[in-house]
């Protein structure tokens, strides 16, 4: 019985021609391939923003940022909360598994937001429940270090 290889060292030409052929179909395949700087990616990732103007860090931390991260927790999916709480203004961003629809997310975080909304202080404006979108981010940074001489 022959084995590939000593039937192409003796008939070069078939070896030779599928080789060839298989890297023009390679080429045309790569050639042929989508690339996109910036892919059309869906993540479901949602970013609550709430205000209360004049309102201290610490008030806004204890009032606000808890209650509301307290209401998020429980949701099903959620991979990760991110908090920022700065001048009269929460931040929460919320990120959610792959496996989960974006639109899906939306509406669990807006009624877990309406359901603590009563616990919340009265000044408060109401809450922005907004899905995160990637393009309107910049995708690169520019990074700067001094070294001192010596």
């Amino acid at each position: 019985m022959l084995n590939v290889s000593s039937w192409s060292i003796r008939n070069p030409i078939p070896a030779v021609m599928l080789f060839v052929l298989l890297t023009v179909a390679g080429f045309i395949a790569f050639g042929s391939m989508k690339v996109q700087n910036f892919p059309d990616l869906d993540l479901p990732t949602i970013t609550v923003n709430a205000s209360l103007p004049g309102a201290a860090p610490t008030q806004l931390e204890t009032d606000v940022a808890r209650k509301l991260e307290n209401a998020l927790a429980p949701l099903q999916g959620l991979k990760h909360i991110t908090t920022k709480v700065q001048d009269g203004t929460v931040s929460i961003t919320a990120e959610f598994r792959m496996e989960k629809p974006v639109q899906e997310a939306v509406d669990d975080v807006r009624s877990a937001i309406q359901s603590v909304r009563a616990d919340l202080p009265g000044e408060l404006r109401d809450p922005i429940v907004q899905k995160n979108q990637p393009r309107w981010h910049a995708s690169t940074g520019l990074h700067l270090a001094i070294k001192p001489h010596g």
